[in-house]
């Protein structure tokens, strides 16, 4: 008869562990100090007890963390535990089982005297057996305590009464301290990966400038002293984080003029994207903003201010950058041996040369990509908006993020990624902190509650944040084109709502609306022209204010995935919950579609889940006009007009 291999492996069985993301290839999200609650299905053959333990550490450190599990619902074998991590950077979680043996023996023997057994002899010398075994894995001061007690009970006569001793809270505790984790009747998962971020990767209002538009000459670039001083504006309205577009040198060869023109004027300033001429690339800041000592005092000083800044890394070249001349080979060449520009059918980019991320001397460049976040990084700078990563090999990403978050764990990668909706998650997977999203395209409201139903409950929010800019540089929705204020302060109110970390385009407090003929795109666009502004107008800056004001006042929107769509009857009204703080912050966040005509509606909003008595009054605090109503019962009227197309309404109970 043949002869067949014994299978090996462990009796204990761990399965379905959330949070996860396909199967522990990439890590889950979540920001320091965190409460990250895990759960898995742990069984096994027959009735021995078991225990379960989540165990967690640093990526780097020795030592596990280990938290026991709760058996929430035995029916399902579902356990349950959480812990929070504090530093950022890599971690690591996995569950551990074992068979608990003593507490097995104490369930089967009571058991058996429960039924009336008078002869306990052969069970208590099992029982004597495992204190003994627990005390050879116990410190000396416990296995003396334990030894202590099996003389204790073995001096006894009556099997029953040493029983009885055994059975003692105090004992179990301390024998069950010491159990073993070795064996078959043991079992552990796989691990899996959990990356901690910082809070401003959840929760932070970006405001989007142009550095060479903040001054007051339209005739000549503003610099970084120009800047500096406009760093008080950007506070005054509230935002976290400056963002700019790329600083650095602009070609000079096949550069573009006003609206994308192929016949540049020589006082043109060209195109920010077109990186790269004779004074330097990616490396240097444009010389005329100023200095990179003066870049780095604009860091510093909005350091102070609470203020991040974010630059673009967008790869791409001009004619003139000194890649073109070092590295001609990392580019892509047609068939004749030119270099050949970037293109996106019908729109052609003739000014930049996007580089070969699969070009021979691959390693070169891809090394390259990473000196330069490491060397803006030692600049101060810790947040990148990343221009298209998803025309380059997602491969690349999950390396470089990885390498440059080995170094400073709390840079923040933004994915600038209008496409393919697997594509965008995806790139969210390998590490991109943040994500830009369709928010700018979704008008209606059926639209919008499937999209962020997506978005934030479903396993996406796992690891993808959407940071939603109602407006870009190159984008100029036509729910904006030549639209009132009211437009303006839904699309605005939406984004800052609706997620936690959102973005504004620079003149977007001044409604400027005026589209490109036929596009979605802003006439005079910023990319290719100096903007003067007034920036003491008003427009809809205390609107602006109001909104950030409340989020930083509102533990309830620094959280991504708490969102709730409640019913409003009335298809031109949203209507939706965030809720922080065990229940103790509850907002119900109302919008209107409609930035022309007074919209009305009642509202049903989920008494029960907060704590109210159905037949009890409570008030409710719009929190951007300081207006209060008593409210009762679950549904109420509304109502929103072109002049306030919003309510913030903070419910108290």
């Amino acid at each position: 008869m043949e002869s067949r291999m014994i299978p090996k492996g462990n009796y204990i069985l761990i399965q379905n562990i959330e949070p996860q993301v396909d199967h522990g290839r990439y890590p889950v999200k979540c920001e320091v100090s965190d409460t990250v609650k895990v759960s898995a299905e742990v069984f096994r053959e027959g009735h021995g007890i078991i225990r379960a333990e989540l165990v967690w550490r640093r990526e780097g450190f020795k030592l596990w963390n280990r938290v026991p599990m709760a058996h929430v619902n035995p029916g399902l074998d579902l356990w349950e535990a959480s812990f929070n991590p504090v530093e950022i950077g890599m971690h690591e979680y996995r569950i551990e089982a074992y068979t608990d043996h003593f507490a097995s023996w104490v369930h089967d023997t009571k058991r058996k005297v429960d039924a009336g057994e008078q002869q306990l002899q052969s069970e208590v010398i099992e029982g004597l057996h495992l204190m003994q075994d627990a005390a050879g894995r116990a410190p000396k001061k416990d296995a003396a305590q334990i030894a202590l007690w099996v003389g204790e009970i073995s001096a006894l006569t009556d099997s029953r009464e040493q029983a009885a001793v055994m059975f003692s809270a105090q004992i179990e505790q301390a024998v069950c301290s010491f159990p073993m984790r070795k064996g078959v009747e043991t079992g552990a998962s796989a691990g899996y990966p959990l990356y901690v971020d910082r809070a401003k990767a959840r929760f932070a209002a970006w405001y989007e400038v142009f550095p060479r538009s903040t001054g007051s000459d339209p005739a000549r670039s503003a610099t970084w002293k120009d800047v500096e001083k406009f760093l008080p504006y950007v506070a005054d309205l509230g935002f976290d984080v400056l963002y700019f577009p790329p600083i650095h040198p602009i070609g000079k060869s096949f550069k573009k003029g006003r609206n994308n023109s192929l016949n540049a004027a020589p006082e043109d300033p060209g195109c920010p994207y077109a990186i790269g001429n004779e004074t330097g690339g990616h490396f240097e800041v444009c010389e005329q903003l100023g200095s990179m000592e003066d870049f780095e005092r604009v860091v510093k000083k909005a350091a102070e201010m609470n203020i991040s800044i974010a630059i673009d890394f967008a790869i791409n070249c001009s004619y003139d950058h000194p890649y073109l001349k070092e590295h001609p080979d990392w580019f892509f060449r047609r068939p004749d041996g030119t270099i050949k520009y970037a293109e996106n059918p019908p729109k052609k980019y003739e000014d930049i040369y996007p580089l070969n991320f699969n070009c021979e001397d691959r390693d070169a460049l891809w090394n390259e990509m990473k000196r330069y976040f490491l060397f803006w990084a030692e600049k101060g700078v810790r947040i990148f908006r990343v221009d298209n990563p998803h025309t380059k090999p997602v491969i690349f990403w999950e390396w470089v993020i990885r390498e440059v978050q080995k170094e400073y764990p709390d840079v923040i990668f933004l994915s600038e990624a209008f496409t393919r909706p697997r594509m965008m998650e995806m790139l969210a997977k390998v590490g991109f902190t943040q994500s830009y999203t369709y928010f700018t395209w979704r008008n209606e409201k059926k639209e919008l509650m499937e999209y962020f139903t997506h978005l934030t409950q479903g396993d996406v929010s796992k690891y993808m944040r959407g940071n939603l800019f109602p407006t870009t540089p190159d984008i100029h929705p036509r729910f904006l084109h030549h639209a009132p204020a009211s437009a303006f302060k839904i699309r605005l109110a939406l984004a800052a709502t609706l997620s936690s970390v959102y973005g504004m385009y620079s003149g977007y407090e001044f409604l400027e609306n005026e589209p490109f003929p036929g596009k979605e795109e802003l006439n005079s666009s910023e990319k290719y022209e100096i903007k003067v502004r007034d920036w003491t107008q008003e427009g809809i800056r205390g609107f602006v204010r109001s909104l950030n004001r409340i989020r930083h006042a509102n533990p309830a929107f620094h959280e991504y995935d708490n969102l709730r769509f409640c019913d409003c009857r009335n298809g031109q009204i949203i209507g939706y919950i965030k809720s922080a703080c065990g229940g103790q912050n509850v907002l119900l966040i109302l919008v209107s579609l409609d930035p022309y005509q007074k919209q009305v509606s009642t509202v049903q909003f989920p008494l029960a889940d907060f704590g109210i008595d159905p037949h009890s009054s409570y008030e409710v605090c719009d929190l951007l006009t300081g207006a209060a109503y008593t409210w009762m019962g679950p549904e109420n009227y509304v109502e929103l007009t072109p002049e306030n197309p919003v309510h913030i309404f903070r419910v108290d109970a």
